[in-house]
Parts: C-alpha cells; structure tokens; sequence
C-alpha cells in the first residue's frame, strides 16, 4: 500500500525545560543585606514608638497625679477654713454655756483631727514632698491649738488662774496664725510652682486660712482674747481701759519683798493683799488667790474697786507653816474682763516664819 511505502518523518525530540538562571552570588548578598535593613528599621521604627507611648503613659501618670495630690489638698484645706470659720464664729457669738462652747471647740478640734489624718494619709508625688510636709505641720498646728484652748476656755472664765489660761489661749492663737502662714506662704506656692513648672493645669487652691481674712492681728492681741473670753463667760466689758495692780502684799505688820526672803511672826496667819484699780473704769468681783507653800490656793473675792482706788484683800492662812520653815507665797489677782497686761496682777516672795 502506498501509504505504508512512505517514509515516517521522525518526531522532534521533546523540548527540554529551560533551567532558571542562577543569581549571583554578589546579588543574593546584597538582596539578604538589604531585606535585613529592612527588618532592622523597622524595628527600630517600633521601638521608637513604644519608647514615646511608655514615656506618654508616664508623663500622663505624673500629670494625674500632680492633679489629684493639688484636688485633694485643696478641698481639705477649704474644709479647714471652714472649721476656722466656725470656731470664731463660736467665740464672738458666745451664747450657751461655758460647757457648751468648749465642747463645740472640741468637735472642732475633732473635725481638724480628722483633716489632719486625711493630709497625711495622702498619695503625695515626689515633686510635691517639701509642700506635703509644710501641709501636714499647718494642719496639726491647727488640731494642737484647739486642743489646748478647749482644755483652758473654761478654766480662763473661772475665778482661779484666769490669767494662766489666757496666756495658753493667746499662745495657741499665735499658732493658728502660724498655720496660716505655713500653708499660704509655703505649702500653697510650692504646690502652684510645682504644676507651672510641670505644666499640669487644675482648680486654683483655696485662700485656706484658719483666721478670719485680714482680721489675725485682732485675735494675737490678749486684750481681745479677753473679751472674746469674757463674752463666752456671759460676763460685759464696759468701755475704756481696764486693769488692775498688785501694790503691795503684807504679813502682819511686814511687808514682803519679791526680791529678797522676808522673816515673819511665826503666829500670823493672814495675808493682806492690796490691789490698786488702774483702769478708767469701776470694777467688781476682783478675786485675789493666795497660795501658802504646797497648801490648796485660798480665793478671796474684792466687791468693787473705783478707777484708781485700792482695796485691801485679807486672807486667812488656814494652816501655819512650822517656825523657821522657809516657804514660798504666790499671789494672784484675776484680770478683769478687757484687762490687756496682767504681769503686775501676781508676785512671788519668799517668807520665813519666825521661830518660836
């Protein structure tokens, strides 16, 4: 057949398949160089980012804090000049009875107390620590101050060592301003300088004075505080100056010397103490108090003495030193209602009575 007589043209051998060409060492070098660069800038890049977000965090934190240390001091010492008002308040008003203004301080020293623990217990940043120190001693100036003048209100409307008690009060007013000073010149600049620097802005702080605004000097002047007193005890100062003296003090026919030992019968056994009015007005209840070594005080009440007259206080001695024994007599004339010195109103001598 025809067709099987023709020749079989050959098949084309298969086409092999082309081999990739192969990347030079020096290309793959660099290609691993740069996809390692790569890498590396970003994670740099990354690193970078969480530096500044911790440094943010930390940086916010701080800020919180700062604000909340400045909220906190602020609304306790508003709390404390609302105390201040109300103790004040509690002493021009009078009114009530002695008990109950002192026990009025005392919840007030209470409220302060309170305050006090508040201050200390809080959670103060480092920048804030001289202001956090300056803060707490303001406050518990303010606690020990109320305590004492709670403790001596009544005894300073009294009629034994008047005097004593309202020196304790007068000293305890110079703390309060004290405590004003600590926190206005102190505490609260430190703690504005702190968030200026730091550039945390928040509420301004409070003025947080104890003393009324512009009236401290009134309270630190004991002519005040004696009428402050005197109002408490229910007692009215007349208008003018008022004080009283302590002339002169006598044992039988001796008078005694507070700067040298004074030898006296060994049987007299009163004292006479004569007090001068030095004051534009008349005064009443003068009370003298005469103390015989360690025997219990003995009181003596003079009904009334004329602007600069002098009245004469006899006090019995109720038990007689034994002879020659060397003692010590204190005398003491209460101040008056509005009275403003009272160093001349008591003397100490020395007295020895005579032996038999």
């Amino acid at each position: 057949m025809a067709f099987l007589d023709e020749e079989e043209e050959p098949s084309a051998p298969p086409e092999e398949p082309e081999r990739p060409r192969r990347t030079p060492p020096d290309r793959r070098r660099q290609q691993f160089l740069l996809r390692r660069m790569i890498a590396v800038g970003v994670g740099l890049v990354l690193v970078v980012a969480l530096v500044f977000l911790f440094r943010g965090c930390l940086e916010a934190r701080s800020d919180r804090g700062l604000r909340n240390y400045a909220q906190d001091v602020g609304t306790i010492m508003q709390e404390s000049e609302q105390r201040g008002s109300e103790f004040f308040d509690t002493l021009e008003g009078g009114g009530g009875t002695e008990e109950e203004v002192e026990q009025r301080i005392s919840a007030i020293r209470g409220a302060s107390a309170s305050l006090l623990d508040r201050a200390e217990n809080l959670s103060t940043p480092d920048q804030m620590r001289e202001a956090q120190s300056a803060t707490t001693l303001a406050l518990r100036l303010r606690r020990d101050a109320l305590e004492q003048i709670a403790g001596n209100i009544g005894q300073a409307t009294a009629d034994r060592e008047t005097a004593d008690a309202v020196e304790v009060i007068s000293q305890q007013m110079g703390s309060l301003f004290a405590s004003d000073i600590l926190w206005g010149q102190l505490a609260s600049g430190e703690i504005t300088e702190v968030l200026e620097r730091e550039d945390v802005e928040t509420a301004e702080l409070p003025a947080g004075n104890f003393m009324p605004e512009g009236e401290a000097s009134k309270y630190l002047n004991q002519n005040e505080i004696v009428s402050l007193i005197s109002g408490v005890s229910g007692e009215e100062t007349t208008a003018g100056l008022h004080g009283l003296g302590l002339v002169q003090t006598t044992i039988g026919d001796t008078a005694l010397s507070a700067d040298s030992t004074s030898t006296v019968p060994s049987d007299a056994n009163e004292v006479s103490v004569e007090v001068q009015n030095q004051g534009e007005s008349d005064e009443s209840g003068i009370v003298v108090v005469v103390t015989v070594g360690d025997q219990a005080p003995i009181n003596k009440t003079i009904p009334e003495i004329a602007p600069g007259a002098s009245e004469v206080a006899n006090i019995p001695i109720e038990t007689l030193p034994q002879p020659g024994t060397e003692i010590q007599l204190d005398i003491l004339v209460q101040p008056v209602p509005g009275e403003g010195v009272s160093e001349n109103n008591e003397a100490t001598y020395t007295v020895i009575f005579g032996s038999e």
